[in-house]
């Protein structure tokens, strides 16, 4: 359960139900799994993907309303 402070109050508390906890041995290692396998999913498609550290760049070069429908299913399947 963890709740957001502000300097005029405090959230409600939550579960958390998704994530890694910062911080951890393993963090880092679960991390590298999910993000290099990201790469396969693209793997037969003309949108292209990047990355770095723990950022990730989806691009496609927009010429038609089709590309830009392949462009938003990838940003979906992320």
């Amino acid at each position: 359960m963890l709740a957001t402070v502000l300097p005029n109050g405090v959230s409600t508390y939550r579960a958390v139900t998704s994530g890694v906890p910062q911080g951890s041995v393993l963090g880092p290692v679960l991390f590298l799994i999910v993000i290099n396998d990201i790469v396969d999913v693209f793997a037969d498609s003309n949108v292209y993907i990047k990355l770095f550290a723990d950022d990730v760049k989806l691009y496609l070069e927009i010429d038609s309303n089709s590309d830009h429908n392949e462009l938003q299913d990838a940003i979906n399947k992320i």
